[in-house]
């Protein structure tokens, strides 16, 4: 068996090398070796960052990649895109291949919309491309009514800033201080009197919750008194109190116009409350019938006559 010289060994290592190195191009670049492939054309005018190797995707699914980008030297500034995409995608004619934004932070891709035919396109076929308005264009476009309100904003703020500026002068900041003053000292003060009067704080706390334990043992009975006097009110209620009250007033209201008629000497009563010569009257007649009583006790027999034998004494 023959031995395998070194320039061949060395050959083969070449070639596996060089193998090896196209596969890996193709690869860094987006094309496959081994996979079957459309490769289709789009020329655009503006391609906005899109970059070799960038994904071709097809309602979210990534189908193919770029594999070329490069100037038509026509004068134009117009730049051919090359792209391929998987053998078993079928693009419909009509069928727009439109560079949008890949995420948010950076990158471009290529999203294929499908056209309504009639037929398929082919393999090198150009295909009309489209640049989207990219994600941050749209924001900024949606964002710029927001940025007019944000600036009204800012304005009013820094009006509002100036005229708070304006209120803290110094004659309110020393009347702020003084105030803080005040209350730290009126902390203090009462910091003071709840450490002096903290057992008479307790002792109060402790009878309040005795008391409110007095109450919840004798429940049963303020509920039993608090009927009683629900009972009470109703009797009261059905009592007709309103009319007894209006007889009671009516009776007042009588015996006022009867003192009032005593006072002014009307009637019997009155006179004799008001009228003097009743008084005198009286109190002569009163005098006659004492020293009557006593001329009686003294001389009883100028009054009563008694005679035996019917002679009279003078």
């Amino acid at each position: 068996m023959k031995k395998i010289s070194s320039e061949v060994k060395i050959g083969a290592f070449v070639l596996v090398t060089i193998a090896v190195f196209i596969w890996l191009f193709t690869f860094l670049k987006g094309s496959e070796l081994f996979t079957k492939t459309n490769t289709y054309n789009i020329i655009y005018s503006q391609i906005g960052g899109l970059q070799e190797s960038s994904p071709v995707e097809i309602n979210g699914y990534q189908a193919g990649v770029v594999q070329n980008i490069r100037f038509i030297n026509d004068g134009s500034g117009r730049l051919a895109v090359s792209i391929s995409v998987e053998k078993g995608f079928n693009l419909p004619t009509g069928t727009t291949a439109q560079i949008t934004t890949a995420s948010l932070i950076a990158g471009m891709k290529i999203v294929l919309q499908f056209g309504e035919g009639p037929g398929n396109y082919s393999n090198g076929d150009t295909i009309p491309g489209v640049l989207a308005v990219s994600i941050i264009d749209k924001v900024g476009n949606e964002l710029s009514p927001l940025k007019d309100n944000v600036s009204e904003m800012i304005v009013t703020l820094d009006s509002l800033i100036m005229q708070l500026h304006e209120l803290f002068s110094p004659e309110f900041n020393a009347d702020i201080h003084g105030t803080v003053a005040n209350a730290r000292k009126i902390t203090g003060d009462l910091g003071e009197i709840t450490g002096s009067e903290k057992a008479a704080i307790k002792t109060a706390i402790g009878n309040l919750k005795s008391f409110t334990d007095m109450l919840a043992a004798n429940s049963g009975e303020l509920d039993t008194t608090l009927k009683n006097l629900s009972s009470i009110s109703d009797t009261l209620a059905a009592s007709d109190l309103g009319g007894s009250l209006a007889s009671l007033r009516k009776s007042l209201n009588s015996a006022d116009s009867l003192l009032k008629g005593i006072n002014n000497g009307e009637g019997t009563a009155g006179k004799l409350m008001t009228d003097d010569s009743l008084y005198a009257n009286l109190n002569n007649s009163m005098k006659s019938l004492d020293l009557l009583l006593i001329d009686l006790k003294e001389h009883p027999k100028r009054y009563v006559h008694l005679s035996v034998f019917g002679k009279k004494d003078k």
